[in-house]
């Protein structure tokens, strides 16, 4: 009778054993899911995010590349007036040496994925990837702007005070609201008062400065090589936009 409670109270003991490991396996499993869950809801709060920073980063990093666009084309034509000797306005040629004094420089939206560790939460292989070598490609854009920004502030402002025109530039690139959209929020009034008056230009000494030549022809290279690498950004940007469509699920 004795080995037969024993028998008893050892199937009991198994079982509750049993039990309790169960218990303890469906806690783990509720916790489990509860940690998905919520690591789920969060990623899908940081690809809504995303969606909206990068969907600004393309639109700020497509007028940096229409900026550019004006600048190498004014400088073409200057570069124009040198070559054929052309009799040229001098409103004409203001009007297009104006054009050089901005050195569109791209600055994205940051957002602190990788030094907060959130970056493991996205689970798309290719999407975060893409999100983890951003800011490289992004360099590689800065590091030519920086060129060109460099020689503006070097060069072209002190060739420009020379020629008496430094003050119709900045007045015109002020006027020019998009010079300044992504730089300034909301609304702004022109520091300068309209020139009613500029000295006259003497066109033929502005076309034959070397230096100028010079400067104008570094103006096309260099922002030439900004948009080639700003197109790249471009399709990066575009295809990150792509991927997060696919991931958002109420997208």
């Amino acid at each position: 009778m004795e080995q037969n409670k024993t028998g008893k109270y050892l199937k009991y003991a198994i079982g509750e054993i049993v039990l309790v490991v169960i218990g303890i396996l469906i806690a783990l499993s509720i916790n489990n899911w509860n940690e998905v869950r919520k690591n789920n809801t969060k990623e899908q709060q940081i690809l809504t995010q995303l969606k909206d920073e990068y969907t600004t980063n393309l639109l700020q990093l497509e007028q940096k590349i229409t900026n550019r666009k004006k600048i190498i084309k004014a400088a073409n034509n200057v570069l124009q007036y040198i070559d054929e000797s052309l009799n040229i306005n001098s409103d004409s040629l203001n009007s297009q040496l104006n054009i050089m004094i901005g050195a569109p420089t791209f600055k994205p939206i940051e957002n602190n994925l990788i030094n907060s560790g959130d970056i493991i939460l996205i689970r798309n292989k290719k999407l975060n990837q893409l999100l983890t070598t951003w800011p490289s490609n992004v360099d590689a854009v800065q590091e030519i702007e920086r060129i060109w920004h460099a020689k503006m502030w070097e060069s072209v402002i002190p060739i420009f005070n020379d020629f008496g025109i430094l003050r119709s530039s900045f007045y015109k690139w002020w006027e020019d609201e998009q010079n300044i959209k992504w730089i300034l929020d909301g609304t702004y009034d022109n520091p300068f008062q309209k020139p009613k008056t500029s000295r006259a230009l003497i066109t033929s000494e502005i076309l034959n400065n070397k230096e100028l030549e010079g400067i104008i022809s570094l103006a096309v290279s260099v922002n030439y090589a900004a948009n080639l690498q700003s197109q790249v950004l471009r399709k990066r940007i575009l295809e990150i936009l792509e991927l997060l469509k696919k991931e958002i699920l109420e997208y």
